[in-house]
């Protein structure tokens, strides 16, 4: 359903915009759900023998259910775009602009569980590389599968009133000159649906976003005080190498990091700037819908907001297809796991043929 009236975005710009991201966002769905897929089996394989595994886990699965959710909103955009660029001389019993909000909206809700796991990992290794002897048996493994699992709970039923405002209806669409299944939304839908986002959208985004920074720029440094610890000790005199280790070790915490540690660090900076990459759109819309009240679906920059929607979700699928190699390039149990899953298979392939 496109808005004729919005000033900012014609309908014909509406259709070129939707088409470019229907094409690039269910390549980046498909490369998703496959990376996640084979980052699940690699977790899964190596045991959950430690909190950042379980957390590593969650955020793979959760990634996933991501990707595939916005796999059935593109599908359901190209169905939408193909009605809006015939001019709707070809048409569909069901609305896909159905699927487009449902989809849309179930992965919006989903989100929340990767953008809070990131920040647990965050947090759990910072406190760890911080204060190791303080936190290092925190979080442990039972304690962050009831972390995870509390997580998923509350992104799921947090999110299920606005579900609920929302439905499916025969009604007559004056665009078709005919009735078909249409989406329908409860007038209460806008009030539920800005409680939501402060509370379990905006609130987290924000705080999220600004404790990861946080958390990076205190691993960050603690990586390379490591690595500055390392160079000066590769210049110590053979004389007074046993003096001036013990000085340094003492005076530096995190010279005591070890190379797997150092690995850790490096992999968990890495995801947490991947987020908050991916993450900004999303507050910067969360921001002109504060300021704009006619950004959002039935107003009168519907186009507008559908792009500014799009090009969020655009942002944060990057962060679903990237943390794969992040995990391959810096965690050697799961380079080694993969590297099995992938022989398996190829076994697998060969007795096939």
């Amino acid at each position: 359903m496109t808005s004729p009236a919005d000033p900012v975005i014609t309908p014909d710009v509406f259709i070129v915009i939707m088409e470019v991201y229907t094409c690039v966002d269910m390549v980046l769905s498909l490369i998703g759900i496959i990376t996640n897929a084979i980052s699940t089996m690699a977790f899964l394989a190596m045991g959950a023998d430690d909190g950042i595994t379980v957390a590593f886990l969650f955020l793979s699965s959760s990634e996933f259910l991501c990707c595939l959710a916005a796999l059935g909103q593109r599908l359901s955009l190209a169905f939408w775009v193909a009605e809006l660029a015939t001019d709707y001389t070809t048409w569909f019993s069901i609305d896909p602009y159905v699927f487009n909000v449902y989809f849309g909206n179930i992965r919006t809700g989903l989100f929340t569980i990767p953008v809070l796991i990131t920040m647990y990992i965050a947090v759990a290794k910072c406190m760890c590389v911080v204060k190791p002897f303080v936190f290092k048996n925190v979080f442990f493994v039972t304690r962050t599968w009831w972390a995870m699992v509390g997580i998923c709970a509350i992104s799921i039923v947090t999110y299920l009133p606005v579900m609920a405002t929302m439905g499916v209806v025969d009604q007559f669409d004056l665009k078709v000159n005919a009735t078909r299944q249409l989406v329908w939304f409860s007038r209460y839908r806008d009030i539920v649906q800005n409680v939501v986002r402060i509370g379990r959208d905006s609130v987290p985004a924000v705080s999220s976003e600004i404790i990861v920074i946080f958390c990076v720029a205190l691993m960050s440094r603690a990586l390379s005080e490591a690595v500055r610890f390392r160079e000066s000790f590769k210049h110590v005199s053979l004389q007074n190498t046993q003096e001036s280790i013990l000085t340094q070790v003492s005076a530096r915490g995190s010279a005591r990091l070890s190379g797997k540690e150092l690995q850790v660090i490096k992999q968990v900076t890495l995801i947490s700037a991947v987020y908050v990459v991916s993450n900004t759109p999303k507050i910067v819309l969360f921001l002109a819908i504060a300021f704009v009240p006619d950004l959002t679906q039935g107003r009168l920059y519907q186009n507008l907001y559908e792009v500014t929607v799009k090009t969020k979700a655009h942002a944060e699928l990057y962060m679903s297809v990237v943390n794969i190699f992040i995990y391959y390039k810096y965690n050697s149990k799961f380079r080694q796991s993969c590297n099995l899953l992938a022989s398996k298979m190829l076994d697998k392939f060969q007795v096939v043929l």
